[in-house]
């Protein structure tokens, strides 16, 4: 785990304001002020009848901090974290209700792998879910990666959970984000998940995804996992929290994968790991295109290829899912596949 990335600062404090004041003097640095802008926005989401007029003023003061990104060489003054929580939520309603709100505020949900990851950690803290969230992944983002992670060429060399909790903290820097970036392991495993509502599983490291899920099925936690199935997704829903004695991936996986996912006997080649990478999630499921993909893996492909269409479906997938397990919507055990070829529906034509 790391340092915060921020520092909110109050003005209101001597020390704050001179520490304020010394970044607005540093070099580069700039300095964004809409906290009017904010107020008056407030006032406004707390007096809907005047819509099209001028709101009742703001009766009681909704504080301030001044948000500073290193990364970015930026200030920005905001409203104070209740205030800035009520505003910046506020067009959710009544898509959630303030208690659904709420609840999803309080999850703690644990993502391991941020490739697949970033995009639900992200439309979770937008959507204002899971106030506390813990991001583990050990790999920079690469130039290959930039067909599908939503970041740019300034961002390369940059881990990727430390890019996530970046990108989480631009949208609300009163997020409290755990980073692990030297990944997962079994020594922190249990750490990792202790008092986490959900956890999102999306490593690369086959033996770790059986490992992690053991321990998440011993504390009853529920695990989601989504999948790139060409231009479509897989998602998988594990619900430890309704059955403890679920099978780990819901019993799908062949006896013969699971054993040689669980317990490897060496280092496996290249091709015999991509393999078992199929294998994981089931021939049957795969699209044909995906599947052709696994066989020309070290011919005329260098990796298993991955579409941004899929990534951001699977972003959106990872918050509906995480969404229903927090508020006890209905959503049991099991794989689920969408697609748009499958799922786009004609309902009306002129």
């Amino acid at each position: 785990m790391t340092e915060p990335l921020i520092k909110l600062l109050d003005p209101r404090i001597p020390s704050d304001a001179t520490e304020i004041a010394r970044l607005q003097d540093e070099e580069g640095y700039r300095y964004v002020d809409t906290y009017a802008e904010q107020v008056a926005e407030l006032a406004e989401t707390r007096d809907p009848s005047a819509v099209g007029h001028a709101p009742t003023p703001l009766q009681d003061d909704p504080g301030e901090r001044v948000a500073a990104f290193p990364w970015q060489k930026t200030l920005v003054r905001i409203l104070d974290a209740d205030a800035y929580r009520e505003l910046r939520t506020n067009r959710n309603r009544e898509l959630l209700t303030q208690e659904e709100q709420d609840r999803f505020g309080d999850a703690c949900i644990a993502f391991a792998g941020l490739n697949v990851g970033n995009p639900g950690a992200v439309c979770i803290a937008l959507e204002g879910g899971s106030r506390s969230m813990r991001l583990a992944d050990l790999d920079p983002l690469s130039l290959s990666n930039l067909n599908r992670f939503r970041a740019g060429l300034p961002d390369l060399g940059i881990n990727k959970a430390t890019l996530t909790a970046q990108q989480i903290l631009e949208v609300d820097p009163y997020y409290k984000l755990d980073l692990y970036e030297q990944g997962i392991s079994p020594a922190n495993l249990e750490t990792f998940l202790d008092g986490a509502s959900l956890l999102v599983e999306e490593m690369d490291a086959l033996p770790l995804k059986i490992s992690i899920r053991e321990v998440a099925k011993a504390k009853g936690i529920p695990v989601i996992m989504v999948t790139g199935n060409a231009e479509g997704i897989l998602l998988d829903i594990e619900r430890f929290d309704e059955t403890p004695d679920l099978p780990i991936l819901n019993g799908l996986m062949d006896a013969r994968v699971m054993e040689a996912v669980a317990h490897p006997t060496g280092p496996l080649a290249p091709h015999d790991k991509v393999a078992l990478a199929r294998d994981f999630m089931g021939v049957p499921y795969l699209d044909e295109r995906l599947l052709l993909s696994f066989s020309a893996f070290g011919t005329s492909l260098v990796g298993i290829p991955q579409l941004a269409e899929s990534s951001f479906m699977r972003g959106a997938a990872l918050c509906y899912a995480a969404k229903a397990i927090v508020l006890g919507r209905p959503l049991p055990s099991g794989r689920y596949a969408f697609s748009f070829a499958a799922g786009l529906q004609l309902v009306h034509h002129s």
